[in-house]
C-alpha cells in the first residue's frame, strides 16, 4: 500500500521566515538590514541615527530630525550541498535501479548548488519630530535574507550506454524551490525624559506569504532512497499569516561626553498559518526523468491532489537582545560653530544629534543574543484522512513536524565611522562574529546556522538635505558537515515507520557565502 505525504511542509514555512522579520543574531537572518548598518558590521544600536531606528532602537528616534529614508540591498547568496550516506559516499537516487551515483564514473557532480542571482531587499522608514523631546517613527522592512531560492529537481549525467540522462537530485527531500515575502511594518515612539537619556518602544505588525516545493516518500523501505519503488511525491505548500504581532524596546544613554550606551529587545509571536497543499504522485519515470504523462489513459490530473487549508503550522520566533557601547570623539567647538554657520548642523534643537557634524569619529562594540533554542521543531499538523490521488488508498500523514533543534546564538560586532569632511563625507567599516546555532547532524537547507563572520565597509556623502550612502559586506559561513550521519528523516506515507523515511536525508556538507551591496538615501526636513 502506498500512502502519500505532505512532504516537509514545516520546512516550507521555515523558509518563509528566512525572508522574515529582520533580526540581530537569530537563525532566521543576520545581522541587521540597512545600509549604514551594513557598512559598520551591524554595530549600530547605540548610534541609531537614521529612521530605521524605528525597528532597531526606537530610543534613537528622539535624537533625530524629521526625515524619510529609502534603501535597498542587492544580495547574492551562494549555497551548495553535498549529500552523503553513513558510509561517507554520495547517495544514489535508487538502490534498486542501475543509475550511477553522483560522483561515480559517468554520474553527476555530487555537489549540488542553488541557482544564483541578485535578490533586491528594500527598506522604507520615516521619522517625525513632534517636540524637542518626542518623536515617532515608522519602518517597513524585510529580513536580512533572500526570499527566492531554487535548487534543481533533477541532475543531468552521461550514461555509459545511453548517453545524456537525468536523475532526481539528492537534496530534493530538503528543498527544491522557495518564493517568500515578508514585511514587518513597525510603528514606534522615542522620548527623551532627561538630557542624554532616551527610551523608545514600537509595535510590529508582521505579514508573511510562502510558496515552497520539495519531495517526500510515498513509501519507505530498507536500503536507502528509491524514487521509483518508494514513489516520490512532489509537494507544494502555500501559506500566509497576515498578523504576526510583536514589539521592540530600546534605550540610549549618553553616559559621558565620549561614551554612549544603547540597548534593544525584541519579542514576537510565533508564525501561525493554514497551509494549502498540492501533491503530485507518479512524478518520475523508471529511468529517473520527469514523467510528462503520468495519467496516460486516465482522467487529467489523476495524480494531483489539491487541498486548501490542509493543515496548521506553528513556528516560534526567537527573542533577541543587543547591548552596545559607543565611543565617539566630538569635534572642537570651533569646528562645530563653522559647520553650523555653513548650514551643515542641525537646527532642530539641542537634543538632536548629527554624528557627521558633531563627531570626528566613533567606534561601537555590540553584543547580541538570540533565543534560538525556542525553535526545537517547526510544527505542521494536517487533517486526518486527506486522500492522495494516484496512490493506493494514500492519505496525508497527520504529523509532518520538522525537527531543527537550534541552540542560542551569541554575537559580537565592532564598527565605526570617520568623518573626512564635516557634514559632507564619512567613511565606515566594521565586522561581526556569531556563534554556531545548530548541530551538524540537524542541518537543513532552509537556514544555515553555522558560525558567521562578516566584514563590511561603506560611505556617506551629504548633498544638501540628503545623505546618500553605499556599503558592501561579505559574510563567511562555517560549513555544516556531519560526514553523512544526518538525523533528519523525510516525511513518508508509511505508517509502520511512523510516517518517516528509514534513511536520513540530510547527511553531508552544507556550505554558504553571502555578498551584498547596499544603496540608500535619507532626507532630513
Amino acid at each position: 500500500m502506498r500512502r502519500g505525504s505532505a512532504g516537509a511542509a514545516g520546512a516550507a514555512f521555515a523558509a518563509m521566515v528566512a525572508a522574515g522579520a529582520a533580526r540581530a543574531s537569530s537563525g532566521l537572518d543576520s545581522p541587521d538590514i540597512g545600509v549604514l548598518q551594513l557598512g559598520r558590521g551591524g554595530a549600530w544600536v547605540a548610534r541609531a541615527d537614521d529612521p530605521l531606528a524605528a525597528y532597531f532602537n526606537p530610543a534613537g528616534l528622539a535624537a533625530q530630525r524629521s526625515g524619510a529614508h529609502g534603501g535597498v540591498h542587492f544580495i547574492q547568496l551562494a549555497q551548495c550541498f553535498t549529500r552523503l550516506g553513513p558510509d561517507g559516499r554520495p547517495v544514489p537516487p535508487s538502490y534498486t535501479t542501475a543509475i550511477p551515483a553522483p560522483g561515480s564514473n559517468g554520474g553527476p557532480d555530487p555537489k549540488v548548488c542553488a541557482e544564483g542571482g541578485l535578490f533586491p531587499n528594500p527598506q522604507l522608514a520615516a521619522t517625525l519630530r513632534l517636540s524637542d523631546a518626542l518623536a515617532v517613527g515608522v519602518a517597513v522592512l524585510g529580513p536580512h535574507g533572500v526570499g527566492e531560492r531554487a535548487w534543481p529537481e533533477s541532475l543531468r549525467y552521461t550514461h555509459p550506454s545511453f548517453g545524456d540522462m537525468m536523475q532526481p537530485s539528492p537534496q530534493r527531500y530538503l528543498l527544491t524551490s522557495l518564493d517568500a515575502l515578508m514585511l514587518m511594518p513597525t510603528l514606534s515612539v522615542g522620548f527623551t525624559p532627561a538630557e542624554g537619556v532616551s527610551i523608545g518602544a514600537g509595535f510590529i505588525w508582521g505579514m508573511a506569504a510562502i510558496d515552497f516545493v520539495n519531495f517526500s516518500e510515498a513509501l519507505s523501505a530498507e536500503g536507502g532512497d528509491d524514487f521509483n519503488a518508494h514513489g516520490d511525491l512532489r509537494t507544494r505548500a502555500k501559506a500566509s499569516d497576515f498578523f504576526i504581532p510583536g514589539f521592540v524596546l530600546g534605550a540610549r544613554w549618553a553616559a559621558t561626553d565620549h561614551l554612549d550606551l544603547g540597548a534593544w529587545f525584541k519579542w514576537q509571536d510565533a508564525v501561525r498559518a493554514k497551509t494549502d497543499l498540492t501533491i503530485e504522485s507518479r512524478y518520475w519515470t523508471p529511468a529517473g526523468a520527469k514523467n510528462e504523462d503520468p495519467c496516460k489513459g486516465e482522467a487529467p490530473k489523476c495524480n494531483v491532489t489539491e487541498e486548501r487549508g490542509a493543515g496548521d503550522l506553528r513556528m516560534p520566533i526567537p527573542m533577541e537582545a543587543k547591548l552596545g557601547l559607543r565611543y565617539h570623539r566630538p569635534r572642537a567647538r570651533a569646528d562645530a560653530r563653522r559647520a553650523a554657520s555653513a548650514g551643515l548642523a542641525s537646527a532642530a534643537g539641542p537634543r538632536v544629534r548629527d554624528p557627521m557634524v558633531d563627531d570626528l569619529f566613533d567606534v561601537e562594540l555590540d553584543f547580541t543574543w538570540a533565543n534560538n533554542s525556542a525553535v526545537d521543531a517547526i510544527e505542521v499538523r494536517f487533517r486526518k484522512g486527506i486522500p492522495v490521488r494516484g496512490t493506493t488508498v494514500g492519505t496525508v500523514p497527520p504529523n509532518a513536524d520538522v525537527p531543527h533543534r537550534w541552540r542560542d546564538v551569541l554575537g559580537v560586532r565592532l564598527g565605526g565611522d570617520f568623518t573626512v569632511l564635516p557634514g559632507l563625507l564619512a567613511l565606515r567599516a566594521g565586522g561581526f562574529f556569531e556563534s554556531k546555532g545548530q548541530d551538524d547532524a540537524d542541518l537543513n537547507l532552509d537556514f544555515h546556522l553555522g558560525h558567521r563572520i562578516g566584514v563590511g565597509a561603506g560611505v556617506t556623502a551629504r548633498v544638501g538635505p540628503v545623505d546618500i550612502s553605499a556599503a558592501f559586506q561579505h559574510t563567511f559561513f562555517g560549513a555544516l558537515d556531519n560526514g553523512g550521519n544526518g538525523r533528519l528523516k523525510a516525511v513518508s506515507g508509511a505508517a509502520l515507520s511512523g510516517y518517516r523515511s528509514l534513511q536520513s536525508v540530510n547527511g553531508g556538507r552544507f556550505e554558504s557565502s553571502l555578498d551584498e551591496f547596499g544603496l540608500s538615501g535619507t532626507m532630513r526636513f
